[in-house]
């Protein structure tokens, strides 16, 4: 169903509850907000570092996130179109609470619309300076290995406060840093093993109390050890620094998992949340003849090609498909993975004449289709199989005249 389905299934509805203003007035509402950004809530308990990430990937100056309108408040679920949800531990106790209960079936497809995100992974295993890494790892196997975690587009580990600041970071805060890791290292680690002794203990260069306090603010304590560390192997200057922080604290996963799976998803995503919206509405204000209706909703879900791959996209990357190595990459690029463009799908270059693109889709088709009709495979895989064959039909029916 195209945006264009959704706008005339939205008018059909405001025509049958004309009677009921109120009613009219919130379909208005979904069609006007097909035409604004994508709405992407970020979501989570107290101290998990919302605001932080969010302002952190506002100020980013990337085009594809400024085609999202990211916040934290605590808005109406129907109001996001996508999620970003932040837990502080991939604990049991606290994943239960990012299950999805209730509502249609439809609703409650998780995958297409929602990334779990680790967001203080500067925490794990005690602040050592490889935390980081071992956050990501343990991102990487929850999401493979861990039932609760497969009902999401990725998970992320990701120190917001690190990227943040590092984003953001300035000359005089370098040159703080720069003295700071003059000192002999055997010197300096007693000061860093806690937040009072860096900043109220005697330090062996002039770096001020407050100067010491502004760091711990902005970067962490960790993201000070680390700095330090940075600087001690070779990030001589501002920038370089800037850089490595930025690329170790995750902050890039999530802006390139954000770009991937919901700005190139935009319009399939917004015009999800309004049927969602109408389904909600039809089930709370029936009308009489409204049988029509509601089965043009339940067409929409079936339908719903984009989310399909959408799902097949995460468990191939989660690896929670039979697929692997060179053919897991070649079906989640024409899914739709590395771009939704014909020659992004098909990996070509962005010049490709059509007839080198309608020959690629032509091969790629053969390809799947005898993948989905093996009699030899699993029934997981022929389905699997069958997704993609759907994609690849999707690129040769843009040749049909």
């Amino acid at each position: 169903m195209t945006p264009f389905d959704v706008q005339e299934l939205l008018n059909e509805a405001a025509a049958h509850y004309r009677d009921r203003p109120h009613t009219v007035a919130m379909l208005r509402e979904c069609l006007e907000r097909l035409e604004e950004p994508l709405r992407v809530g970020f979501v989570g308990t107290p101290g998990t570092g919302k605001s932080t990430l969010v302002s952190a990937l506002s100020e980013w100056p990337t085009r594809a996130l400024r085609e999202l309108d990211l916040f934290d408040t605590p808005a109406p679920a129907e109001h996001v179109d996508a999620t970003v949800r932040l837990v502080r531990h991939l604990e049991p106790d606290e994943l239960a609470g990012t299950r999805q209960v209730g509502g249609s079936a439809f609703a409650r497809q998780t995958a297409v619309n929602t990334v779990l995100v680790l967001g203080r992974a500067d925490e794990v295993g005690a602040g050592r300076i490889d935390a980081l890494l071992t956050a990501k790892q343990l991102a990487r196997r929850a999401w493979r290995e861990d039932p609760d975690c497969a009902g999401f587009q990725g998970v992320i580990a990701v120190a917001g406060q690190l990227g943040y600041g590092g984003r953001a970071l300035r000359d005089d805060e370098f040159e703080v840093l720069r003295a700071l890791a003059s000192v002999s290292r055997p010197e300096l680690e007693r000061h860093l093993l806690s937040v009072d002794s860096f900043v109220d203990d005697p330090f062996p260069v002039r770096v001020s109390p407050e100067s010491r306090k502004h760091l711990v603010s902005r970067f962490g304590l960790y993201g000070v050890r680390l700095a330090i560390t940075l600087i001690r192997t070779g990030c001589e200057s501002r920038l370089k620094l800037s850089a490595e922080l930025v690329h170790r604290s995750g902050l890039g996963d999530l802006r390139d998992t954000l770009a991937g799976c919901f700005v190139a998803r935009a319009d399939a995503l917004k015009a999800r949340t309004a049927v969602l919206r109408l389904e909600g509405l039809l089930a709370a204000e029936p009308l009489p003849h409204g049988d029509r209706l509601a089965a043009r909703v339940e067409r929409f879900a079936a339908a719903a090609h984009d989310f399909r791959e959408l799902r097949l996209i995460a468990g191939i990357r989660g690896g929670r498909t039979a697929l692997s190595g060179e053919v897991a990459e070649e079906a989640a690029r024409l899914l739709g993975a590395q771009g939704l463009a014909p020659t992004e799908r098909l990996g070509l270059e962005p010049d490709a004449d059509p007839a080198e693109i309608h020959a690629g889709a032509e091969s790629a088709l053969v390809r799947w289709r005898h993948e989905a009709e093996r009699a030899d495979a699993a029934h997981a895989e022929r389905a699997a199989a069958r997704v993609i064959v759907r994609s690849v039909e999707g690129l040769l029916s843009l040749f049909v005249a």
